[in-house]
């Protein structure tokens, strides 16, 4: 092998750098596959991680269900979207999307999901024992009983937004609960384990990035300019700093309207 060039050698070390900056974690791209790129030159993207940290002073009793790894605070099943002067292009949308929310271990799982106006949520019940699903919002209003083994599909008209999500009870086990969160545009996203999220497909122009956390009653959010080709980065970091009373606009006493079906006295 013959002598490496003074040339040959730089380019290695530059390699090296590179490979030890990307192993830091600095500016790695998140463990769902999101990469840096735009999705195309006319638009942007909004992408970052959501972190909780931890106040020993204050504890945050849901920490440990959505948080894995307290070291890292990476937070699950919190909403990222975006509000303030959406393109009347974005509007438009193709076929109902369908997504599935269970009965199992006497909880909802997931708990919280985000969908389009007009898109379905499937309630499934997996346990042996009978269920319910109801929400009461004047805008989505039903009550189902749900015997063992049965599903319901119920389509959500009235976006609420990230202000006011639909909270979905089970009249039998007032211990489940679920939310379901009602968009007029594409710009949203539920975080996974990672506490990752990425919008791509974002017109350019000025957004307000909101993040809730509906089991936790946490709120955040920042004013950003999305430009074309260009990914907005963040890291957004929650404390007990973002508790709020009350994630909905308006807190209701309301009770549950009348079921669809009533349970016989076998279903019991």
């Amino acid at each position: 092998m013959g002598m490496t060039t003074l040339k040959e050698m730089a380019f290695l070390f530059l390699c090296v750098g590179l490979c030890l900056a990307d192993a830091s974690g600095a500016s790695a791209p998140c463990e769902d596959g999101s990469t840096n790129e735009a999705v195309n030159g006319t638009r942007g993207t909004v992408e970052g991680i959501v972190i909780y940290r931890a106040d020993p002073s204050r504890p945050w009793r849901y920490a440990r269900y959505y948080v894995n790894e307290p070291q890292k605070g990476e937070l699950a099943e919190a909403v990222v979207s975006l509000s303030g002067g959406m393109p009347g292009g974005d509007s438009e949308k193709g076929d109902p999307a369908t997504v599935v929310i269970d009965q199992k271990d006497f909880r909802f799982i997931p708990e919280t999901v985000a969908i389009r106006a007009g898109d379905r949520v499937k309630f499934q019940n997996s346990d042996a024992a009978v269920h319910n699903v109801f929400v009461f919002d004047p805008g989505n209003q039903f009550n189902v009983h749900m015997p063992a083994g049965s599903e319901h599909i119920e389509t959500f008209k009235t976006p609420g937004g990230s202000r006011r999500p639909m909270q979905v009870g089970c009249v039998y086990h007032s211990a489940m609960r679920a939310w379901v969160y009602v968009f007029d545009h594409p710009h949203f996203q539920v975080t996974g384990p990672n506490g990752c999220f990425r919008m791509k497909n974002v017109p350019p122009g000025n957004y307000t990035v909101e993040v809730v956390h509906p089991a936790g009653k946490l709120r955040w959010h920042k004013d950003v300019e999305v430009m074309a080709g260009k990914p907005v980065k963040l890291r957004i970091e929650l404390s007990a700093d973002n508790l709020v009373k009350s994630i909905r606009a308006q807190e209701s006493g309301d009770k549950p309207p009348a079921a669809t079906s009533a349970p016989s006295e076998e279903d019991q």
